[in-house]
């Protein structure tokens, strides 16, 4: 009796240490999961790190616009918080591309590159089409503004996505918050990301080419290859030409946002609507603190687009205060990549 209790002791003890053995075989084959899932993510975030830099394109003409676009730059880069390659498109004119050029040769680093593009291309490409459809640009920034729509057909093709920015815009956030919008677009669909008109206009309203339009410009995501893949150009003329049968459309009274918010209306599947914050524009949103706040869900605006664009040089205004700020900063104290890596989110 004796030693059979004993025996059964002996079978109770080896059960327990099979089982201590068996869960600690299983908590190290799950820890060597996740040290390999840490790995594959390391591994994931450097191809996303060197692949997926974000390219930002501004389009912009003669000494006060250049001026702004510089401004533009520094905003950008002041608000540089994450470590990504940077990659600035600037289509300028002969003198833009010369001031432009010995400016940046202060800003030394490995992850912020500029490439400068004429932007006389541009013009050659808008005057054109705009003579084959017999239609005018009455917009007060003239045709480099109107340009910008044929910015897809001069970007080199290995580009897939990226940020157009007027010039009299300037940056209150990193970048990389606007980009990050890129994640509302459809695969293999959208082509445009815009923010729309605000206040709301009606579900009824009806577009016609004249303001209001239902969409603003000046911050722009673009999916280039898409683009390419659909040619923009030609649905960008078909858009204008059914304009004119349908309406008589005669003119672009406010440049690229009227041909924009045309293709839009005849093409609404390639369209997706950015949250306001991302167009902090003075005439529409900013006008009004409080109606800013309730139609942007409280959320603070990543951009201020100053229209009329001259009160960025009026020392007396606020965005004058801003501008002059950024303008006497020296670009050199702004060569920096930023201090915190992107974050992995695997779903």
């Amino acid at each position: 009796m004796y030693l059979k209790s004993i025996f059964c002791w002996i079978i109770v003890i080896c059960c327990i240490n099979i089982y201590i053995i068996s869960r600690y075989s299983f908590v190290q084959q799950q820890n060597n999961e996740c040290i390999i899932d840490r790995l594959n993510a390391t591994e994931i975030w450097t191809s996303q790190f060197l692949e997926n830099s974000i390219h930002l394109v501004i389009v912009t003409a003669n000494n006060e616009f250049n001026d702004m676009a510089l401004n533009l730059i520094k905003s950008i880069l002041f608000h540089r918080r994450k470590s990504y390659n940077l990659t600035f498109h600037i289509f300028t004119d002969c003198q833009g591309r010369i001031t432009l050029s010995n400016y940046f040769k202060y800003l030394n680093n490995d992850c912020t590159e500029f490439r400068l593009y004429p932007l006389e291309n541009l013009i050659k490409s808008s005057q054109s089409f705009l003579d084959r459809h017999h239609i005018t640009n009455t917009h007060y920034s003239g045709l480099y503004a109107f340009s910008k729509i044929f910015i897809h057909e001069y970007l080199p093709s290995d580009i897939s996505h990226i940020i157009l920015l007027d010039a009299d815009i300037i940056v209150l956030d990193d970048i990389y918050s606007i980009w990050q919008q890129f994640l509302l677009f459809t695969s293999n669909t959208t082509v445009l990301g815009l923010v729309p008109w605000y206040p709301s206009l009606p579900i009824d309203y009806k577009y016609n080419g004249l303001l209001p339009d239902p969409y603003i410009t000046g911050v722009v995501l673009y999916d280039i290859k898409i683009c390419r893949s659909i040619n923009f150009t030609k649905l960008l003329s078909d858009a204008t030409n059914n304009a004119f049968n349908q309406f008589q459309l005669k003119s672009f009274i406010t440049a690229d946002q009227t041909i924009l918010n045309l293709f839009a209306m005849y093409y609404p599947k390639y369209i997706v609507a950015l949250p306001c914050y991302i167009n902090g524009h003075t005439y529409h949103y900013l006008i009004d603190g409080p109606t800013w706040k309730s139609a942007c869900k409280n959320q603070y605006p990543r951009t201020t687009h100053v229209v009329p664009s001259k009160r960025l040089k009026d020392p007396l205004d606020y965005f004058g205060h801003l501008y002059i700020f950024y303008k006497k900063m020296p670009i050199e104290w702004l060569s920096y990549c930023g201090s915190t890596r992107f974050k992995l989110l695997i779903k």
